[in-house]
């Protein structure tokens, strides 16, 4: 496990030096060790974007060799062992955004966390459009030197975050085969969440959980499913919860606090006010409302 806190400690592992402690444009071709970190797993404490351009591993399965991936700080990621990669990395720390930016604007695209195996292939179009952003953002960076030249570059990064999340919705709509599966067995462990779990250590279902069963990040689930539902993956655990909680109020004597107990929530409180969030009824009315027809 290999850890650059900063931008400076990966390029000193790199043997090059750093213009900016807090953003850098490189050219893979200029990284001599490269080989020796994509093959170990690494985290970083800063964001990092990277155009490959022969990513064998994915050009295999995807019949190209052009791929656009991100990382965010904390995030461990490991790339397969290959050739010495071709193509740009831009390495941006959060504190650039306080004086530029809000970080806002970057932690709000939720590809950040998607996990390498999960990198947007590009199309030739799409390919050519980011290589120019990024081409263009490398030469400001490296060729001016003057109050605006940050700013500059910042702005051709954002419209590159921008494209990504454009590229990445078009990405969900050609790949109906594996958000299909993806979804059809998120909801398959859903529905059988309970009837698997045993009372007596019954946790409340969240969305780490069925990320971790489908071998994704919950960020990558909660967009595949928005895609395909136009519900988050997160309001539709809660609309389950309710669907199992209205079963047991129907069905049961239990106590409310009981079915909180059973649907996996360790205060009754919490799930009263999500229950009645929900459906604008308490458990309790609710319940009196369904005897009472």
């Amino acid at each position: 496990m290999q850890y650059f806190e900063n931008i400076n400690d990966l390029n000193e592992y790199y043997k090059v030096n750093s213009k900016h402690s807090l953003i850098d444009i490189q050219k893979y071709s200029d990284i001599v060790p490269f080989r020796a970190i994509q093959s170990k797993t690494s985290i970083l404490g800063f964001y990092k974007i990277s155009l490959i351009t022969n990513f064998e591993e994915i050009s295999e399965k995807e019949n190209t060799k052009v791929i656009l991936n991100f990382v965010e700080p904390g995030q461990k990621y490991y790339y397969p062992p290959t050739k010495y990669f071709k193509g740009y990395q831009i390495l941006l720390h959060s504190d650039i955004f306080k004086e530029y930016l809000t970080e806002k604007s970057i932690i709000k695209y939720n590809f950040f966390s998607y996990n390498v195996s999960k990198s947007l292939v590009l199309t030739k179009d799409e390919e050519n459009t980011i290589n120019f952003l990024i081409t263009q953002a490398w030469n400001e960076f490296n060729n001016k030197d003057d109050d605006f030249s940050t700013p500059i570059v910042l702005s051709y990064i954002s419209t590159l975050l921008n494209l990504a999340e454009r590229f990445h919705y078009h990405q969900f709509k050609t790949r109906k085969t594996m958000c299909n599966r993806i979804s059809n067995n998120f909801f398959k462990l859903m529905r059988t969440y309970y009837s698997k779990a045993k009372h007596s250590d019954t946790k409340q279902p969240t969305l780490l959980f069925f990320a971790e069963k489908l071998n994704v990040t919950p960020n990558y689930l909660s967009d595949v499913i928005r895609h395909h539902t136009g519900k988050s993956a997160l309001s539709i655990i809660h609309e389950y919860i309710i669907q199992e909680a209205k079963k047991l109020l129907i069905s049961t004597n239990q106590t409310i606090s009981e079915i909180s107990f059973n649907l996996g929530f360790e205060y009754p409180n919490y799930f009263s006010r999500l229950f009645k969030k929900k459906t604008s009824l308490s458990p309790s009315d609710f319940r009196k409302s369904v005897k009472s027809i």
